[in-house]
Formats: C-alpha cells, structure tokens, sequence
C-alpha cells in the first residue's frame, strides 16, 4: 500500500492529491494544496511578520518622538506641572509667618525697654511706686521688682518655688513714650513683655483667665490682665498664674504697673498675691 504522501491526481488535475493510506483526499485548492506548500503555515508567519512590523513601529516611535522638538525628543517636564485634580489647593495660606522678634542677647526682646536701675526698699509692709502701694506677703524676701524690669521706681518680693523657679509680687512706673498711655493697652503690652522675656524661655502657650477693667478700693481705675503662663514638659512647675493690673493715677507721663506670679497649682501662693492685689491704693 503506498505511504501517505502527495501524488499525482489520479483524477487527472493538474494539482497533486494527497493520499492518507487508504484514500484520496479532495483536491487541493491554491491555498492549501502541495503546489503551494505548508499553505496555512506561510498564512501564519505571514501573520507574524505583520506583527512584528506593527510592534518595531511602535518602538520607533517611541525612541523617536517626532512630536517633541528635539531630534531624538526628550522626556516630559513634569516638576513644574500643577495637578489638575481636586487634591490640588491653590488657597493662599490665612496667616504670614513672621520673623523672630530681635532680642538684646539674652533673650530680652528688644522691643521691651530696659531700665537700669534698683529695686527701692520697702515701708514698713508696703511695697511703693509713685503714690501707689500695696502690702506685701508676709515672709517673702524683698528684691522681687527685677521681674518688671522694664519698669522704673520699682519695688517688690520674691518666694523661692523650686529649683530655679519663684514667686512674685512687685510694683513700678512704666513710661508712656515707651508704652500706650492707654491702661488697657498697656496691659497688653506688659503682659506681652513678660511672657516674651528671658524670665520665661520655658514657656509653651499663654491661657487668658481675665481681661477687663480693674479700679482700687479707694477709687484709682486701670485694667487688670490675667493669665496662665504654661510651661513646656519637664519644669519645675508646670506654670504660673500671672497678673499685671495698669493703673493711671493722674501722672501723665508714667502709669503704674502691679505683677505678681505664684504656681498655677499652688492655691496658698496664688491667694497671698491675691491679698496683695486687694490692697493696692493710693499712699
């Protein structure tokens, strides 16, 4: 029996016919007959060939980048492209920094005058500045009127606390062509001086308790500022509270300024000052 394979088309064709062994198959067509042989595997690689065509076309249009200016084209500067969707925030920001605020070296800021002058002595159990007195804390030390610095004929007492950190009561003139002839602006900006001073390097954020006007038991009118003076972590204290009253007792050129600190949680200190504060007058 002849072996599978093309022969000569017994039908008489002119195309070969293949035989399988044991029959005819049908005639061949141009496509897949032996005259043109392997016919649906040159289909394939022809396919293939398109494909790879198609494929380094790609790539050389990638590499050549003919829509970009240079010759060989060149990546996308995409750092300075501003997003497009809804995470981008163009709103300006609602507050400017500012800068530090100069200080004179020691961490004085140089915007709080400095007056070079003692601390004046006490009469009797009063503390006084120009007409305007208070009684002091029993048992305090004298000297205390260093806090107010910025502050002349000043005078006062200091309480040691705990290491590095004190109580104070003091009282002194502050001069109205370096602060408002206002009382209550004043307050401000001696409440201000205070917290930015090298007193209170530690200091972490200020807690207004009271911001309203104060007037003696005899009569002299003024504004009185309270706060809590909040420490950063790891103090000695945790805070003060701090009170600066600003009287105007008719000078014109000078206005009185009462401070006084005591712990935030020591409740004996902060009614001692508070006594003080009471007692503030007229000599």
């Amino acid at each position: 029996m002849a072996q599978p394979g093309w022969y000569p088309d017994p039908g008489g064709s002119d195309a070969p016919r293949y035989w399988d062994g044991t029959a005819w198959a049908p005639v061949a067509t141009e496509k897949d007959g032996p005259g043109n042989p392997g016919g649906h595997r040159r289909n394939s690689l022809i396919g293939i060939g398109i494909g790879l065509a198609a494929i380094l076309l790609v790539v050389a249009l990638m590499v050549w980048q003919p829509w970009n200016s240079g010759p060989w084209g060149s990546p996308e500067d995409t750092n300075s492209a501003k997003p497009t969707g809804s995470q981008w925030n163009e709103l300006e920001p609602t507050e400017t920094p500012s800068t530090p605020q100069p200080t004179d070296g020691d961490g004085r800021p140089v915007a709080c005058p400095l007056v070079e002058e003692g601390n004046n002595e006490p009469q009797g159990t009063w503390y006084v500045s120009d007409g305007i007195q208070y009684r002091g804390v029993p048992g305090w030390d004298d000297g205390g009127g260093w806090t107010i610095d910025f502050a002349s004929d000043r005078s006062g007492q200091v309480e040691g606390v705990a290491d590095t950190w004190v109580a104070i009561t003091a009282i002194g003139q502050i001069d109205t062509a370096d602060f408002s002839p206002d009382p209550r602006t004043a307050a401000t900006q001696a409440s201000d001086c205070l917290s930015s001073s090298f007193f209170y390097r530690t200091l972490d954020y200020r807690e207004r308790l009271q911001d309203e006007p104060f007037t003696t038991s005899d009569g002299v009118e003024g504004w009185i500022i309270r706060e809590n003076y909040w420490n950063i972590p790891e103090q000695p204290v945790t805070g003060d509270e701090v009170v600066v009253v600003v009287l105007d007792a008719g000078d014109g050129s000078t206005l009185t300024l009462f401070h006084s600190q005591a712990p935030i949680e020591d409740q004996e200190r902060k009614d001692m000052v508070a006594a003080a504060l009471d007692s503030l007058s007229r000599r």
